[in-house]
């Protein structure tokens, strides 16, 4: 049925579309075209639409990550100073550590005053570098929030192109800082520190001192018992009592030489010439010369008896090495001018002293025995024949001790050195046993000092430390583009459009070994070789430094490192044997 239509008027039917034969007729395959084109564009426009509109997302996205980029830029800045503030510290302290060490190595006092200067200049420099960090940090977190304001709009206007606008900030949280520096500028009092360190030099001064001539002490009186400067006591008792081996040691260099060896030596010599001592000749000069020389050989072998040498564990020993009357002055100071044990005769002229009744001029009777002190005195006479008074006792030490030859010689030099060995040993022990107690307290007040290091490290909070959370809005108005489709479609516009995102901070482990500390003050870390003790403080520092961005836990390690080998130095240079060796 076909519809109705006015006289005149062109009469659209099927036959328009399609023809007599089935087929679409050339105005049906025009309208298929036009409406395939006018869906194409319609399409077209609908996702240039929703590509426009979606695109204010990734805007807003990008907000919320420059304004947090400011918040990581200011935590680079504070972990690098915070970095450079312990560093500077754990360097301080380590350098003063190390003057508190060498403070006890002979020869390095001057190394050591230098290490202690140092290093309390070094944590002088922390103090003030970590006040004006503090200050500096405070001041800086109060702009951070303009800062992301501004970087954060700046990054929204920076997408906006042609009439296609945006407008947008990022609003950090927290707003305000809730930063806590008040540790980063803790007072480090090193002086106690740098007071033990000058106390343990001037002990470790004397106790050097104290060796050298405990030293030369010992290699003068090992010289003079077992080196022949002509001769010595070894030889002259092989030469005077024929001693074995084994009664007259021998050592080759003072430090296996002891004054055991000489105190054993003579109490063999002297037994050995009191046993074997007899006139040379009958005549009563030299029976009476005999019998002074025996008198003489058992003095001093009841003062070799006497004699003793000590080493204790603390480093004290203790020597008694008698002197021997060398002379008839100082034989009246011995108990042999007061032993009545000479013969006494009744004669003519009073009452007289022999050295023996042999002498021809004991012609009266028995009168007893007297001493040598008695014919001084005047108790008794002198003997007209044999003469036998303190002089010829003085005689027998007199001749040996002044002649090199003599066995008394060298025992006499040995006497002596004993003497200043005793001093000296006993003044090293004493600076020792301070060394020891300085150390323990140096030690102490180093810890207290470190102590004030370890306090927890700054609360760094700065605005946007939480995150920050953008809005960008996009204005209406803007035009779909229409230069091909103004044929087909009607204009239209771009409506009004809005996005909220957020960005926070998080630790990125790729980052860990190669961060900005690894690069900071590259030349620190690089030049930290082939240097003195004072030279490489500077690679210390960078060591230390770069360790904090990658390793914290190393820096406690070091420390817990050092002190370790402090400990060891101090035990390695102070230990002592618990055993006492004694002769005697």
């Amino acid at each position: 049925m076909r519809a109705g239509c006015r006289h005149g008027e062109p009469r659209i039917g099927i036959e328009t579309f399609v023809d007599d034969e089935g087929g679409y007729t050339s105005v049906a395959t025009a309208v298929a075209l036009l409406v395939s084109i006018s869906l194409v564009f319609a399409v077209a426009s609908v996702e240039w639409t929703v590509a426009r509109s979606g695109d204010v997302q990734p805007v807003a996205d990008a907000c919320a990550m420059a304004g947090q980029n400011t918040v990581a830029a200011y935590y680079t800045v504070a972990q690098v100073l915070d970095a450079c503030v312990l560093s500077m510290g754990l360097t301080g302290m380590a350098v003063m550590g190390v003057g508190l060490v060498t403070a006890a190595i002979p020869g390095a006092q001057a190394v050591s005053a230098r290490a202690v200067a140092m290093g309390s200049d070094i944590l002088e420099a922390r103090h003030t570098f970590a006040h004006n960090v503090a200050s500096g940090l405070s001041k800086l977190e109060r702009a951070i929030p303009y800062a992301i304001v501004a970087n954060s709009a700046s990054c929204v206007v920076a997408n906006s192109a042609g009439d296609l606008g945006y407008a947008g900030v990022a609003i950090p949280f927290p707003m305000s800082s809730q930063s806590d520096f008040s540790s980063m500028d803790a007072l480090v009092n090193t002086g106690e520190v740098s007071g033990d360190t000058e106390r343990l030099q001037d002990a470790t001064r004397r106790s050097e001192e104290a060796k050298e001539r405990a030293d030369a002490a010992r290699e003068r009186a090992w010289r003079a018992d077992c080196v022949d400067e002509p001769s010595c006591l070894r030889s002259r008792a092989i030469s005077l009592a024929g001693l074995a081996d084994y009664e007259n040691p021998y050592a080759l260099s003072p430090e296996s030489w002891n004054f055991g060896m000489p105190i054993t030596r003579s109490r063999a010599y002297y037994l050995q010439r009191y046993i074997s001592e007899a006139p040379q000749a009958e005549d009563i000069e030299s029976i009476t010369d005999s019998i002074a020389r025996s008198a003489f050989y058992e003095y001093a072998l009841g003062e070799a008896n006497s004699a003793w040498y000590f080493e204790e564990p603390d480093g004290h020993v203790s020597i008694n090495i008698p002197h021997l009357a060398r002379n008839s002055n100082e034989m009246r100071g011995t108990w042999l001018y007061d032993d009545g044990r000479w013969p006494c005769s009744e004669e003519e002229a009073g009452r007289t002293l022999h050295s023996t009744w042999a002498c021809p001029g004991a012609t009266g009777p028995d009168a007893g025995t007297d001493s040598v002190a008695s014919v001084d005195s005047g108790a008794v006479r002198l003997c007209d024949v044999c003469r036998m008074d303190v002089v010829d006792l003085g005689k027998v030490a007199s001749i040996t001790t002044s002649s090199t030859s003599g066995y008394e010689h060298y025992w006499q030099i040995i006497v002596e050195a004993a003497q200043d060995y005793e001093r000296a040993r006993n003044e090293q022990a004493d600076a020792e046993r301070e060394m020891r107690q300085v150390a323990e307290e140096g030690k102490n007040a180093f810890q207290r000092a470190l102590d004030q290091l370890g306090v927890p490290r700054p609360r760094i909070c700065p605005p946007g430390a939480w995150g920050c959370v953008s809005v960008v809005v996009r204005g209406g108005g803007t035009t779909v583009p229409s230069e091909l489709t103004d044929a087909f479609l009607t204009g239209s516009e771009l409506p009004a459009g809005a996005a909220v995102s957020a960005a926070a901070l998080a630790p990125d482990d790729a980052t860990n070994g190669n961060d900005i500390l690894s690069h900071f003050l590259d030349g620190i870390g690089a030049n930290n070789a082939g240097t003195t003790v004072l030279g490489d403080v500077t690679g210390l520092w960078g060591r230390l430094l770069v360790a904090y961005g990658n390793r914290y836990q190393d820096l406690g390690d070091f420390v817990e490192s050092f002190f370790g080998g402090w400990a060891a130095c101090l035990e390695g240079r102070w230990g002592h044997g618990s055993g006492k060796r004694s002769y005697g």
